[in-house]
């Protein structure tokens, strides 16, 4: 840590493992690390001493994390809370974001995972606590201010946030480059001006004009298209004299638009992840009451409908899978066992356990392997993983007396792999989007096909960490074509 004061870390969660761990992976960065069992531990704690960083678990006995979370806000506003929780409670996290948490870690997670966040949040800790020492020492007063602007120029010009100064009446007195970037200033100069001039949002001009006459602070979310093309967060607070008159104000705006981006994403993601996972269960139980329904006869009908509910069961386990595999891939959890794989033969792996599919669908599965052997330095379970999606997807995707084609080719350094199909095919404008999590092409001939959108996020992310690359040709229609490109590697010695 650079500063001579370390950051103070509260751990709060019931179950010793995590709190030990949290420890064991904070304390050699220079934190001080405090421990709490439950929800009353760690209130006591926070009563007791000043802590910036709060690692906090929602679902604990007694007091849960919520009644601690809305604890620290009201008493400890300053404090930041990165919430703990598991993968089922993901969204309980996102309304804990909602209710002013920083950030949120779930379980399990990696030492250098769990440093990540901590120290992003101690740079925001920083930086909350530089702002509220440069508004102690230098906002006392206009007349201090005007006497001090050099320097603070010099500093306000390093910051991030949008810092804007006026006086009793509305007018700017001082403001940094951040705040013509943030607000999307257009008008030349800005001091000397009422801020109206400069700033068209009335609920601004309202904030401010508030706190001049009442002496308080005040801060306030502007969504983006408001009071600039961000989201902003800001904070008002009145400038007094030494006697304590109100001369003015001084405004701090925060872009956290990065934070509710996420915040969206996470939300996004909750719903995509429910919907997936109930839709299919659904239908399995309706298939279920439909066998039962079925009588002592009906044989066909009951292997018609317990083959449907395999498929399903097999699409929903692909999907937990996959977020897994994204989930541990994203977090650096996922570590890959490289060795020299023989491509066609993967390939002819992959071909072997997807052929049965493509033939129930009446579809014709061709593999034209390379007449020489080719190698590639590769992890053979997660590079069965993307050929496997790719040629699964083509099958998916081509209608019945259709083809897939698979085929390999090596050239100078790379190892190439083409799936082509004679499928539905996908538009142009969709093409830039199809590597994206939970994306799907929507449409009359993508009704009836079942998937989650993550299989292509996820080969797209195992190719890359074999520094390998993929591209897509298609035309609706006429078909699709998935080539993939790896480096080729020196076959194994032979012992």
């Amino acid at each position: 840590m650079q500063d001579s004061v370390p950051i103070r870390v509260l751990v709060v969660d019931d179950e010793k493992v995590i709190r030990d761990g949290c420890e064991r992976a904070l304390s050699d960065r220079g934190y001080e690390i405090e421990k709490a069992e439950n929800g009353d531990e760690g209130i006591a704690c926070l009563e007791g001493a000043s802590f910036d960083i709060v690692l906090l678990d929602l679902m604990m006995p007694g007091i849960d994390g919520f009644s601690v979370l809305k604890w620290i806000k009201k008493n400890r506003p300053d404090t930041l809370v990165i919430v703990i929780t598991g993968f089922a409670t993901v969204a309980k996290a996102v309304s804990a974001m909602r209710e002013g948490a920083f950030d949120f870690v779930g379980k399990p997670f990696t030492p250098d995972y769990i440093r990540l966040v901590v120290q992003r949040a101690a740079e925001k800790r920083a930086l909350q606590a530089e702002t509220e020492r440069l508004r102690e020492e230098h906002v006392i007063d206009l007349e201090t201010i005007d006497k001090e602007q050099s320097r603070l120029k010099t500093v306000f010009a390093c910051m991030d946030e949008a810092i804007i100064v006026t006086n009793r009446d509305g007018v700017v007195v001082l403001h940094n480059p951040a705040a013509i970037r943030m607000l999307d200033i257009q008008t030349d100069p800005v001091i000397g001006k009422h801020l109206s001039v400069s700033i068209r949002d009335q609920n601004a001009i309202a904030m401010i004009e508030e706190v001049v006459e009442s002496g308080m602070s005040i801060a306030i979310e502007f969504p983006s298209g408001s009071i600039s093309r961000l989201y902003l967060r800001a904070r008002c607070a009145p400038v007094r004299t030494a006697g304590g008159k109100v001369v003015g104000s001084v405004t701090v705006f925060e872009d956290i638009t990065p934070e509710k981006r996420l915040d969206q994403l996470k939300s996004e993601f909750v719903t995509m992840v429910v919907h997936e996972l109930r839709a299919p269960l659904a239908s399995v139980e309706q298939m279920i009451y439909a066998i039962d329904a079925c009588g002592q006869g009906a044989a066909d009908r009951k292997d018609h409908l317990l083959g449907r509910i395999s498929v399903r069961i097999k699409d929903q386990l692909q999907l937990i899978e996959n977020l897994l595999a994204l989930s541990r891939m994203e977090t650096g959890a996922l570590t890959f066992s490289l060795e020299p794989i023989d491509g066609n033969e993967v390939l002819a792996e992959v071909i072997e356990v997807v052929g049965p599919r493509a033939e129930s669908s009446g579809i014709t599965l061709r593999f034209n392997p390379s007449p020489e052997e080719w190698w590639i330095d590769a992890d053979r379970d997660q590079i069965r993983v993307v050929f496997t999606n790719i040629v699964d997807n083509a099958i998916k995707y081509t209608p019945s007396e259709g083809s897939v084609t698979v085929s390999s080719a090596i050239g100078s350094s790379l190892a190439e792999v083409r799936v082509a199909d004679t499928g539905i095919g996908i538009p142009a404008e969709n093409l830039p989007n199809i590597f994206d999590r939970f994306f799907r092409v929507k449409g009359k001939a993508t009704r009836g096909i079942t998937g989650s959108g993550l299989g292509l996020s996820l080969v797209k992310k195992v190719v890359e960490a074999h520094k390998g690359y993929i591209d897509v040709e298609s035309e609706p229609d006429r078909g699709t074509t998935f080539v993939v490109s790896l480096p080729l590697a020196e076959p194994p010695q032979e012992v």
